[in-house]
């Protein structure tokens, strides 16, 4: 295993990287990006393009990435220059697991080719990324997985009773309590997302009927 210094950069953390070096070769200032990008439709603000490039975010969704493509008029694989592995998947969200590429791939990827991905943690592990199909839909199970280890229950019994508080897996309702909340900074996204998913379990813990001593793992 990779030691902790060694830990792949995470997509926000490339594409920073590439921002900069791309606005610097442009001699544009944030303020300018920023100008540029909400012509473009993204509503960014100088803030945003510092956040990036200083690895205070850790995900960029593809809209946004084909946005900043376009408004700086490069490649989208230009984003994934040099060489070295990417953490494709939220650090934060998964701590011990993930899924990586190399900046080839991703490369390839973008260009139309096709390339590989590599899945790390233990098969347990990698179970708490799936999604599971409920009642004719798929849907996003990680934080449902991991309270029903701790809690020595099934993953179906979990969502079971989460459907029935919030007509949703915990995951999605966690998801969607969080995205409300708007665009935070990454460290407050991250505590955000703890206490919230701290608030939920405690209410599913108390709707399963769950023991009280099994609640602290």
């Amino acid at each position: 295993m990779a030691d902790e210094e060694e830990a792949a950069p995470t997509v926000g953390m490339v594409v920073g990287e590439s921002l900069k070096a791309m606005r610097q070769r442009q001699r544009l200032t944030q303020a300018d990006v920023a100008a540029v990008l909400v012509r473009a439709g993204l509503a960014w603000k100088r803030t945003h393009i510092s956040d990036l490039e200083s690895d205070r975010r850790e995900t960029l969704d593809l809209g946004t990435l084909v946005v900043l493509a376009q408004a700086l008029d490069v490649p989208l694989r230009d984003f994934f220059a040099g060489e070295g592995n990417v953490l494709l998947t939220p650090r934060a969200e998964y701590p011990e697991s993930g899924a990586m590429a190399t900046r080839e791939q991703l490369r390839d990827w973008l260009s139309g080719e096709e390339a590989g991905l590599t899945v790390m943690g233990d098969r347990n592990v990698r179970a708490f990324m799936d999604h599971f199909t409920w009642q004719g839909r798929d849907i996003p199970i990680e934080a449902d997985a991991a309270f029903a280890g701790r809690m020595g229950v099934t993953v179906q019994e979990v969502v079971k009773a989460a459907e029935r508080i919030w007509r949703g897996s915990l995951t999605e309702e966690r998801d969607r309590r969080v995205a409300a909340l708007g665009d935070l900074p990454i460290q407050e996204r991250q505590a955000k997302q703890g206490h919230i998913t701290r608030q939920l379990t405690a209410i599913l813990a108390k709707q399963m009927d769950v023991p009280e001593e099994s609640r602290d793992g």
